[in-house]
């Protein structure tokens, strides 16, 4: 009775890690098979009373289409010079960077803090955002991901790599 009852009870905490492994690795919406997030847009700006603390960068990707996407974007360099891209074209190999940030973030839908603000028109803006989902499939949803400064920075840094990169290609 005894063994009976031992060769049970393991069988049960078999079947448990089982459906707990599966369970933890189920494809959640937005994601692929592969556990990687499918994302097709990516945006971050800031506006600053001060134009060297402006920016904006904007990337959409559509993976469906041999990998090709746009890039767009405005920011000031350490010289005080303008960096500006309108549309450039980008490959997913020029992407992997930024890619791989995505990956590492936690994309879950943020509850928005109602709280009362007065906004000054010298103030600083920023916004930020993913879109996950892809074209194809049309289930695109909004993410805002909280950053932490120096999330912010490398996303900045990659970004700043990225023009770069393309405006080298661009001729620019």
């Amino acid at each position: 009775m005894h063994s009976k009852l031992w060769k049970i009870t393991k069988m049960l905490l078999a079947v448990l890690a089982l459906l707990t492994v599966n369970i933890g690795c189920a494809p959640v919406q937005g994601e692929d098979k592969m556990t990687n997030v499918e994302w097709s847009a990516f945006y971050m700006s800031r506006n600053h009373q001060f134009r060297t603390l402006c920016y904006r960068f904007e990337v959409n990707y559509d993976p469906f289409k041999e990998g090709q996407g746009t890039f767009s974007c405005f920011f000031v360099d350490k010289k005080g010079g303008n960096c500006l891209l309108s549309s450039a074209e980008v490959t997913s190999e020029d992407l992997a960077e930024l890619d791989a940030f995505i990956q590492k973030l936690p994309l879950t839908e943020q509850k928005k803090k109602q709280s009362e603000k007065l906004f000054a028109h010298d103030a600083t803006t920023s916004e930020f955002y993913i879109a996950l989902g892809s074209y194809k499939n049309k289930n695109r949803r909004k993410v805002t991901p909280q950053l932490s400064s120096m999330q912010q920075d490398e996303a900045m840094d990659i970004l700043k790599r990225l023009y770069v990169k393309v405006s080298k290609r661009e001729g620019k």
